[in-house]
């Protein structure tokens, strides 16, 4: 369920990111700019970048490493969790980044459309699947 929840959030993310990148109006989207009154944003280009590659690419990236589990021991001297494999961290970091990136949302433009609450639910899942038991199991160190 975990793998399957972000490259569902992969798969929405990159191309909607995508689609603001190329359309930073907002109107492709129907996504009016007047939205971004009262935020530092006068368009949707910067939101479109983040959304794209942390949100999108960010959950393929975390997706793929959970698959190979690469030891990279650059990433396991950023894990501030050493008896858990640096993925396990990168999992629940991009979960609670998701539920980050929309409270940030809701509170500069409010909740304006379903989507928001549903893609805080799909980031606290991740979060949730990510601190299970299994999980923790599954990427305990195997020193």
């Amino acid at each position: 369920m975990l793998l399957f929840l972000l490259f569902f959030q992969g798969i929405s993310a990159t191309p909607s990111g995508a689609m603001l990148v190329i359309d930073p109006s907002g109107e492709r989207m129907q996504m009016p700019v007047t939205w971004l009154e009262g935020t530092p944003f006068s368009n949707y280009l910067i939101p479109g970048l983040l959304l794209s590659i942390v949100l999108g690419l960010g959950a393929f990236f975390v997706l793929i490493c959970l698959l190979i589990l690469p030891e990279w021991s650059w990433a396991q001297r950023l894990n501030p969790f050493k008896e858990q494999h640096w993925t396990w961290a990168a999992s629940a970091a991009f979960g609670l980044a998701l539920m980050t990136w929309i409270t940030v949302q809701v509170l500069m433009i409010g909740l304006s459309v379903w989507l928001q609450p549903f893609y805080f639910a799909v980031g606290l899942a991740i979060l949730l699947l990510t601190l299970s038991p299994s999980m923790r199991n599954y990427l305990r160190r195997r020193t």
